[in-house]
């Protein structure tokens, strides 16, 4: 005699599986949605029927869909601020003084490097015009130490500049970056990846100019 089928009813209460391929297959398809379409339209029901996996998966390995977005983030940015940090470190190792050329470089080039074979620079962009009560909290655990640190090696060698002003010229260097990782070439340009890398040459010139540019009075007064 065959033995009994479960019930619609009994299979309902499985547990989720929580083995790493169904992880891994909902990372997969969270990136690929909120690439395509952002945080607020896309849904935890389209990630886990693009996944391939019950709702109830997605709530058992993330929590939620704050947290899936925190893991997707994680997984793509943490090699590119892990190689940023090798970068500096190396710098501050080989390199006295460093010059602000070097410690941009260190920042940009893991960017350029992970075009290829990542989603990074999509997400990144992406991420960065998502509402700030949103993503502000995620950025700031994803790329805080990263911040910080690049900071205070900018810092150093630009000692005639008050800090407050490096990190605010630091800000909008950062700031461009994200720009061209969403728009990659000047209107009227086409974009493509190679536009891309060349635009990070040319922005890694226009940042150099505008660190290093004299500090206007009034910002030494600020800091004073």
């Amino acid at each position: 005699m065959e033995p009994a089928r479960p019930s619609a009813s009994a299979s309902s209460c499985t547990p989720p599986d929580n083995g790493a391929d169904t992880r891994l297959r909902i990372l997969d398809a969270a990136e690929s949605l909120f690439v395509a379409n952002g945080y607020a339209a896309t849904s935890l029901r389209a990630i886990a029927r693009d996944a391939d996996v019950n709702l109830a998966a997605t709530h058992y390995h993330f929590g939620s869909k704050e947290g899936l977005l925190s893991a997707v983030l994680k997984r793509q940015i943490q090699p590119i601020n892990d190689d940023r940090l090798r970068r500096i470190n190396e710098l501050e190792r080989s390199e006295r003084p460093l010059t602000i050329r070097s410690i941009l470089q260190a920042f940009f080039t893991p960017v350029v490097e992970g075009i290829p074979d990542t989603r990074a620079p999509a997400l990144m962009a992406r991420m960065f015009y998502e509402p700030d009560a949103l993503i502000r909290p995620l950025l700031e655990e994803t790329f805080g130490e990263v911040i910080s640190r690049f900071q205070a090696a900018l810092s150093d060698a630009l000692p005639g500049i008050p800090f407050d002003e490096v990190r605010w010229r630091f800000h909008f260097t950062v700031g461009s970056m994200v720009h061209l990782l969403h728009i990659n070439a000047p209107l009227g340009t086409p974009a493509s990846r190679e536009t891309f890398i060349t635009g990070m040459d040319r922005l890694l010139d226009y940042a150099v100019a505008g660190m290093t540019q004299a500090c206007p009075e009034n910002a030494r007064e600020l800091e004073d």
